[in-house]
């Protein structure tokens, strides 16, 4: 849906750039994500009153697809980004799908914090300088306590000080489908909750 909305024209106050999206484990899927951008097109032009592009293509060319499978090419990756975005000048934002999956191989604690570390540094410099917005996905784990487990963020306390934001997303009643997300940290913006439902069309408000 990101990827979508990053191409919404400059008269709606959209930023009609491009998007990379790094897949870490083979979460996306082209089909779905027409259908996402499609509707967005399609709602872009009603609303500006214009006929429909016979160059669907030339949407779809502006998302970069990257497959990064296992913790040495995911690291390679981040740390040729700056050439990719060079290379890529209009590119206005990162997807990192997850940023769990590499590390699942197997990397003593000490080694996968310092190397965490060192990557987030990275993707903090290329946000700054080339103005891009960087969302990571992240999956929950369970921590155990004296009495029960309670569900965290993967990789705990000190991944999640890195992050400037943190939006919690969680379905509380999956067949009625209502999801909810809450911004549990922010620099700039008060703790807020927000409904949303999923559709063909991509994320939607739960009032449509």
């Amino acid at each position: 849906m990101l990827c979508a909305s990053v191409q919404i024209p400059t008269e709606l106050g959209g930023l009609d750039a491009e998007a990379l999206y790094i897949d870490t484990n083979t979460n996306y899927t082209i089909n779905r994500f027409k259908e996402i951008l499609s509707a967005s097109m399609e709602k872009c032009r009603n609303i500006l009153n214009t006929a429909k592009s016979n160059c669907e293509s030339d949407h779809l060319k502006r998302l970069h697809y990257v497959n990064a499978f296992g913790l040495e090419k995911f690291c390679s990756l981040i740390y040729t980004l700056p050439q990719l975005i060079t290379e890529r000048p209009n590119v206005r934002l990162i997807i990192i799908d997850s940023i769990t999956f590499p590390f699942k191989d197997g990397i003593a604690l000490k080694q996968r914090t310092g190397v965490l570390f060192r990557l987030s540094a990275v993707l903090q410099k290329i946000s700054v300088e080339n103005q891009i917005a960087i969302v990571i996905t992240n999956e929950m784990s369970t921590r155990i306590g004296l009495s029960t487990g309670s569900l965290v963020g993967a990789f705990g306390d000190a991944w999640a000080h890195i992050c400037n934001k943190r939006v919690l997303l969680s379905a509380p009643k999956p067949l009625e489908n209502e999801r909810f997300a809450a911004l549990v940290k922010s620099n700039n913006s008060p703790e807020a909750v927000g409904k949303f439902q999923i559709t063909i069309e991509g994320i939607r408000d739960t009032s449509e």
